[in-house]
């Protein structure tokens, strides 16, 4: 579970129930909260410097002015850090009274700039930070602050939008993505450790194609109709990619029981078709958990994205807390772009340490292999299993096939080489990955 957790406070009702919450999850062993708060008395005395030309004029000499400067100054700067620590103040008292260890963390300078930058330096586990705060006014969805954390950091963030005991359900949004899956980890923890029940939700877009070639065809020329095929492209998806999208998003679910069940844990799934933001909001709006997990970005994720479209939508307008788990520091590239052969590193993420090697296949052993590859010869009956692969990603799936007969020392790939290569590959390879094996049944 989280051992370091550092909550931002500003004493508004958010910051309340962000405190409530950040005891709960700390109460157990070797846990310490880390209540931070940033004031700006710098910013005061600008302004001060800057309205000094409308004081009366018995305040307008300099020496006057050198003093009045001083003693706003003081009275700003202990001011503001008096508030500070009364904010902290409550906070203190609880954790006292819940046996929790707490430090205070208190900071001059601009709120969200501070922020991130003592978070980034600091080896928090998990961050905490209210919606909106004190500065909310209606029709705010976010607080600037928030927003701006958010995209700021890579530590695992908890948004806090009311306060809802650690009781009840967890769902936990499933993509393919590793991110997608620590969530399931995390959930597992929280289920095993507080009593509550999971639910792992995964939603597809089976209707963006039939968008698309709409669009397509009211566009393109009859000339490019007939090199593009846009019928036939379109028979392919109705009857080849969703047929095909639904059973990689189900396998994504599997995976995620299969989590679960290593932690001792059941958990219930739900698929849903749609737009995944709009389907998985409709989803918490229905079923009200306690907590929504997601990834801070996805399976298409690229390097460099702060947070993935479907997460940002709804930590905006989610209605419950949500949890966003840590961003990898290289992006997944997604199976789908097997032109782009090379998998990215895995992130390490706080609940395990210690990442799998990204292949069954080492990366020493890959290199011997690699430098001179013999030719494999195909049995009649594997070669018919092949052919069951869709012809994008079939080619990639021989190649690891014909890689892992190589590391024991095959010469011919039959049904029973398949069968290895099929089962290490889904302990090591993503869901959407090991789906399309799953097409390489007798």
């Amino acid at each position: 579970m989280y051992k370091k957790i550092f909550i931002a406070l500003d004493n508004s009702k958010y910051s309340n129930y962000s405190e409530d919450l950040g005891i709960s999850l700390a109460t157990q062993p070797g846990s310490e909260i880390i209540g931070g708060h940033v004031y700006t008395a710098n910013l005061h005395n600008r302004r001060f410097r800057q309205m000094e030309d409308g004081l009366p004029e018995r305040y307008q000499n300099e020496d006057d002015l050198k003093k009045q400067r001083a003693l706003h100054n003081t009275l700003i700067g202990s001011g503001l850090k008096m508030i500070s620590n009364s904010y902290l103040d409550g906070i203190e008292r609880k954790c006292n009274d819940a046996n929790v260890k707490f430090t205070r963390n208190i900071i001059e300078g601009k709120n969200y700039l501070e922020l991130v930058k003592d978070i980034k330096g600091k080896n928090y586990d998990l961050v905490i930070i209210g919606i909106r705060g004190l500065g909310e006014v209606n029709g705010n969805i976010i607080g600037s602050v928030c927003e701006r954390v958010v995209r700021g950091i890579d530590t695992d963030i908890l948004v806090v939008k009311n306060y809802s005991p650690l009781e009840g359900k967890i769902v936990v949004a499933v993509d393919g993505s590793e991110q997608s899956f620590a969530g399931v980890k995390i959930a597992s923890l929280l289920a095993k450790t507080y009593g509550m029940d999971i639910e792992a939700i995964s939603a597809f877009d089976h209707q963006y194609h039939l968008v698309a070639f709409a669009a397509i065809s009211k566009v393109i020329s009859e000339e490019m109709g007939e090199v593009f095929k846009s019928g036939e492209q379109e028979k392919l998806h109705k009857e080849v990619i969703d047929k095909g999208l639904e059973k990689i998003y189900q396998d994504h679910l599997k995976k995620a029981v299969r989590i679960a069940k290593d932690r001792g844990i059941d958990i219930k799934t739900k698929i849903l078709q749609g737009k995944p933001y709009d389907q998985i909001l409709k989803y918490t709006e229905r079923e009200n958990p306690a907590l929504l997990i997601m990834g801070r970005t996805g399976i298409h994720s690229v390097n460099g994205l702060d947070i993935g479209s479907a997460t940002e939508n709804i930590i905006r307008m989610a209605g419950c807390n949500v949890l966003i788990t840590n961003s990898a520091k290289n992006a997944k590239i997604n199976f789908f772009d097997a032109a782009k052969d090379k998998r990215s590193e895995k992130t390490d993420h706080v609940i395990e340490k210690g990442a799998k090697e990204d292949s069954y296949i080492s990366r020493e052993n890959s290199k011997q292999y690699s430098e001179k590859k013999e030719e494999l010869i195909w049995a009649e009956e594997a070669r018919t299993r092949i052919s069951k692969v869709p012809y994008f990603v079939k080619k990639m799936v021989e190649k690891q096939i014909e890689d892992y007969a190589r590391t024991i020392g095959a010469k011919e790939i039959t049904s029973k080489i398949i069968e290895e290569a099929k089962a290490k590959w889904e302990d090591s390879m993503s869901s959407s990955e090991s789906t399309e094996l799953d097409m390489l049944q007798k």
